[in-house]
C-alpha cells in the first residue's frame, strides 16, 4: 500500500469517530480533496520548473494568447500578462481571427500546448501557483514571440 493511501486511511479513520452524520462517501470525498489540493500545487510547481529550465517550450503564439485569456479570466492578471496577450492578438489578427483558431481555443479553456506533444493544463492549479504559471507565460511569449 502506497503512502498516499495509507495517509487516506489514517485520516478516514481519525474521521469516523465524529462522523456519525456524514457517509462514508463523504469522508472519503473530503479526504481526496484534501490530498488532491497538495497534488496541484506540487504540480503546477513542477510544471514552473519545466518553464524555467526550458525543458517545455511554447507552442503557438495562437495557443498562448488563449491561455493568456484564460489567466485574464481566472484573475492571474498582471499587467505583463494583459500586455503580451494584447500583443499576440495583433500579430494574430485581432479576436475574431483568434476565434476561429482551434489552439487559441485550447488555450482559452486552460490547456498550454507545447513544443512536440508536451501539454499542460492550468485548470488544476489554484492562486498564487496560478499566477505565476501565467507570469512566467507572458514573460516567455514576450521574449519567444515578441522579441523582447
Amino acid at each position: 500500500m502506497n503512502i498516499r493511501h495509507s495517509a487516506m486511511l489514517a485520516m478516514l479513520f481519525a474521521m469516523t469517530t465524529t462522523a456519525s452524520a456524514q457517509s462514508l462517501d463523504s469522508l472519503k470525498e473530503s479526504a481526496g480533496d484534501l490530498f488532491s489540493g497538495g497534488s496541484e500545487s506540487a504540480s503546477g510547481a513542477s510544471f514552473l520548473g519545466s518553464l524555467g529550465s526550458g525543458s517545455f517550450s511554447l507552442g503557438s503564439m495562437e495557443n498562448v494568447a488563449g491561455v493568456l485569456g484564460y489567466c485574464q479570466e481566472q484573475g492571474y492578471t498582471s499587467s505583463a500578462t494583459e500586455m503580451a496577450k494584447d500583443r499576440l492578438m495583433e500579430q494574430i489578427g485581432g479576436q475574431q481571427e483568434a476565434s476561429q483558431d482551434s489552439a487559441y481555443q485550447q488555450g482559452l479553456s486552460g490547456i498550454l500546448q507545447g513544443e512536440g506533444d508536451k501539454s499542460f493544463s492550468l485548470g488544476g492549479v489554484k492562486d498564487q501557483v496560478g499566477e505565476k504559471v501565467c507570469n512566467t507565460v507572458a514573460d516567455q511569449a514576450i521574449s519567444s514571440f515578441l522579441g523582447g
